[in-house]
């Protein structure tokens, strides 16, 4: 009998595994490695929460990960994979998940679509670890995507730390800038009122921004004609951002002791119109709650220069919402030159004390494994908060 306290499990109607895939595998010194059943993936959830659950508790941190798995960026493109011991059969050894996500590559012939893979939650119980069950893990998982009847292009991990750990098993680490806007204590920011220019954005309009982003974003990779190297890029689409959204506002329901609705548009995003020109530029951003910062997802232009003005004004609306929610910093990975600019102009209009910082990451770092493992010239490019989902 299924768990009812699991997380959903991925809906076998979607998925493109075969029967035989689901199988159990038998590996060296009795290790299993298999997809998890329901009650393993609740367990490979309640492991993760000795190291991500807080502030959460252990049972409102397995309410938010069943409330993003029935999110449509999950239902169906996931996978949960776990490693045990046949002494133990119930036990969770080592485990991990692996999000399927829309994404699109470049060999300096126009953009081709394509399918990769998001590994995250990677844990392993603390009485087996230094014994290498996380390796003997990911390298299965490499082996199940390499041998996916859909072909699966390439597959990222956030690193938490140790990047080298990962490159040892094939995943670069790609370059991992980030922007941060430091805000003094005990100086509110109000926000700035909607006006002809500025304009909030939630629920229909977010999408029509998320669209317009997509093609935007599709046209200028399209055009990168460099045939002495590979790019690949995770598409921003709309499901990634109803991903942060439920996120966000269950978390912010767990955490008030309101109710957490997965429908509730609560988080913010806002665009700027130049009334010279009528260029136009947007950005949504997503409260971060365990470490108190709010992360820019993405931010989006019409022109590639010229428009620090309009991303000046939405990262002072990013340093209000900040502001609103007690936090004391806006943060951006892989920021523009035209972010930096923007921020710099910030800086000077926000109460004083504040600061901006252009630093290279030490968490979070994007690693890059091709199909196959293969050695190939190039990466990933705007590696940006909305693809940590």
């Amino acid at each position: 009998m299924a768990d009812p306290s699991a997380p959903a499990a991925p809906d076998e109607e979607k998925s493109a595994e075969k029967p035989d895939e689901m199988r159990t595998q038998e590996l060296d010194d009795g290790l299993r490695f298999q997809r998890a059943t329901p009650a393993f993936i609740t367990q490979h959830f309640e492991n993760n929460a000795q190291m991500w659950a807080a502030p959460l508790s252990k049972e409102d941190y397995l309410q938010l990960q069943r409330q993003l798995a029935i999110t449509d960026a999950s239902v169906g493109d996931t996978a949960y994979w776990v490693l045990t011991h046949k002494d133990k059969p119930e036990t969770v050894i080592s485990s991990c998940t692996a999000y399927i996500r829309d994404a699109m590559i470049n060999v300096g012939y126009g953009m081709q679509s394509v399918n990769a893979v998001v590994i995250t939650d990677i844990f392993t119980i603390p009485e087996q670890r230094r014994k290498g069950m996380a390796t003997k893990l990911l390298q299965k998982v490499q082996e199940k995507l390499d041998e996916r009847e859909k072909r699966i292009e390439f597959s990222v991990i956030w690193s938490d730390n140790r990047p080298e750990f990962f490159e040892e098993l094939g995943w670069k680490a790609q370059p991992a800038n980030t922007l941060r806007i430091r805000l003094p204590k005990g100086a509110p920011i109000e926000m700035p009122p909607a006006t002809d220019q500025l304009a909030y954005a939630t629920g229909p309009r977010m999408a029509n921004i998320v669209q317009r982003d997509i093609k935007m974003t599709k046209c200028r990779f399209t055009y990168i004609r460099d045939k002495k190297k590979i790019v690949a890029q995770l598409i921003p689409t709309h499901k990634l951002l109803r991903w942060h959204a439920v996120r966000t506002v269950t978390m912010k329901g767990l955490l008030t002791g309101g109710d957490a609705v997965a429908g509730d548009d609560g988080w913010l995003g806002a665009s700027w119109v130049s009334d010279e020109n009528r260029t136009q530029v947007w950005a949504w951003w997503v409260p971060d709650y365990r470490s108190r910062r709010l992360f820019i997802a993405r931010f989006i232009t019409v022109r590639l220069s010229g428009m620090e003005q309009g991303m000046k004004e939405l990262l002072k609306v990013a340093a209000a919402a900040a502001s609103s929610l007690g936090f004391r910093e806006v943060v951006m990975w892989e920021p523009t030159e035209q972010v930096t600019k923007a921020a710099s102009l910030v800086v000077d209009e926000l109460p004083e004390g504040s600061k901006m910082f252009v630093e290279e990451r030490t968490d979070m770092i994007p690693c890059l494994r091709w199909h196959g493992g293969k050695e190939r010239v190039g990466g990933l490019i705007e590696p940006e908060f909305y693809g940590y989902a």
